[in-house]
């Protein structure tokens, strides 16, 4: 079947194409073509090239065509359509809300919500009724875990998604409804400063672990003025914290690690101590901490670092070229 279809289409385009259900079974059998659900198909070729998020995005919409037009995508399906982190979250299944009060239903590849569903609570985007940014994080902190909820609200905050206020009134909404405890205490530990997953999750685990608490994205200068560079973490007493991300040095790896060498040589010669870490460091959080605790006793006997720090609350346009420093992760 040479069905030069970019994106999702279902057995009706086909027919009108002038292909066969004989086709399309053909299609199916030798791989060619992906059926998402009954009566939605994609091109293999195009599926493969699609992330995990991309790919549940399919399914959240098959799945969305044939339910009752007051259905809306939400929870997790929502937040990949709002294009946030959807870490650790399962995305086996499309969630959808309808504004009727009765158990949730969950079906091999659908989970339907019935809950109040207010017109402020829903939006379209490019078409797709779905839930508004604050329900959708706080459906998603009630309905998973603390840390999975944070890193969406964090993402949800930092990029303008939604604001804290909106995120209290949609607790507020949601009284009542299983897990808003849980969805509560998850809001109070989001913040609108952490620009990446890990370093939410990073951020989490020195709460957790009950480490100090770190500043964030601080702006480091030496003792004449002269801008050093950006930092994920500083802790005052004298460490500086570093999570490494996937993609933190694409553009120009070399160019972007010579750099970065020199950064952390110069914040070294200011009298700081610099831990660095990774994905695979934050799956073994005991041996990190030992490292953190490591670099605070060392910080004890250097004394405190020469230069001054700050938040950078300016726009961006406003803000200072950062000169050897890195990229947001």
């Amino acid at each position: 079947m040479d069905f030069d279809q970019p994106g999702m289409f279902t057995r009706a385009d086909a027919l009108a194409s002038g292909y066969t259900d004989d086709d399309l079974r053909r299609s199916r059998a030798d791989r060619t073509v992906l059926s998402i659900r009954r009566g939605y198909f994609v091109r293999s070729a195009v599926y493969r090239t699609l992330d995990s998020s991309a790919q549940h995005l399919l399914l959240a919409k098959a799945v969305l065509s044939d339910s009752a037009d007051d259905a809306v995508l939400s929870h997790v399906s929502a937040a990949v359509l709002h294009g946030m982190p959807v870490w650790g979250i399962a995305l086996d299944k499309a969630a959808l809300t309808i504004g009727r009060s009765y158990a949730s239903k969950r079906g091999r590849r659908r989970i339907l919500h019935g809950t109040r569903l207010l017109d402020s609570d829903r939006m379209i985007i490019d078409g797709v009724p779905v839930t508004v940014p604050a329900r959708t994080v706080i459906d998603l902190a009630r309905a998973e875990g603390v840390e999975q909820a944070v890193c969406v609200g964090d993402h949800a905050l930092h990029s303008g998604l939604t604001t804290a206020f909106e995120l209290a009134e949609a607790i507020d909404d949601a009284a009542g409804r299983t897990g808003v405890g849980r969805a509560r205490h998850a809001v109070g530990l989001m913040s609108s400063r952490s620009e990446s997953v890990g370093e939410s999750r990073s951020r989490l685990l020195f709460h957790n672990l009950g480490l100090p608490t770190p500043l964030l994205n601080q702006w480091v200068h030496d003792d004449s003025g002269a801008f050093v560079g950006r930092v994920d973490f500083l802790f005052p007493d004298g460490v500086i914290g570093e999570f490494d991300g996937e993609g933190k040095y694409e553009s120009n790896p070399v160019r972007a690690v010579i750099d970065e060498k020199n950064r952390q040589n110069r914040l070294h010669d200011l009298g700081w101590v610099v831990v660095r870490w990774d994905w695979r460091d934050l799956s073994k959080p005991d041996v990190l901490v030992e490292r953190l605790h490591g670099a605070f006793r060392r910080a004890e006997t250097r004394g405190a670092p020469i230069g001054t720090y700050r938040s950078n609350l300016l726009p961006q346009s406003e803000s200072e070229p950062p000169a050897g420093g890195s990229d947001p992760n």
